[in-house]
C-alpha cells in the first residue's frame, strides 16, 4: 500500500516517534500505516502508547504483528483507518459514502475489529 511512501518518511518531524506503523499480518503481509490513522485503533494505541517498562523490539520499532489476522483482512481494516480519518468530521451521513466490504471476510472482519477496538 503506502510501502515506498513510508520507506522514505519513517521519522517524524518531533522527537522520535515515526510517522508510519508497521502492521504484519499472520500471513506475513506488511502494511506501513500513517501513525495518526493506526491510533484510531485502541489496540494499536495501547500497544504503542502504553507504559514502557516492559518494551519488546517490535515495538520499539514500531512493527507491530498481528499473527491471527490474514492479509486480506488487515488490509481492509487499514482502508477503514484512512476512511475514518477522512469521513469521521462529517456533518450528515449523506456526506459519508458507504464503506464497502466483501461479503468473504465480514466474519473475520468483525472479529479483527472487535480485538483491535477498531
Amino acid at each position: 500500500m503506502a510501502a515506498a511512501a513510508a520507506t522514505e518518511t519513517t521519522t517524524a518531524t518531533s522527537g522520535d516517534v515515526p510517522q508510519y506503523v508497521k502492521l504484519v499480518s499472520g500471513d506475513g503481509q506488511e502494511f506501513f500505516v500513517e501513525r495518526e490513522c493506526a491510533l484510531l485503533s485502541g489496540t494499536i494505541r495501547a500497544m504503542l502508547e502504553g507504559p514502557g517498562n516492559g518494551v519488546t523490539r517490535e515495538e520499539k520499532e514500531q512493527t507491530l504483528p498481528f499473527r491471527d489476522i490474514s492479509g486480506p483482512v488487515l488490509e481492509k481494516v487499514v482502508q477503514y483507518f484512512y476512511y475514518k480519518r477522512k469521513y469521521q468530521k462529517a456533518s450528515l451521513a449523506q456526506d459519508t459514502p458507504e464503506f464497502v466490504i466483501d461479503p468473504k471476510i465480514v466474519l473475520e472482519l468483525l472479529m479483527a475489529s472487535n480485538f483491535l477496538d477498531a
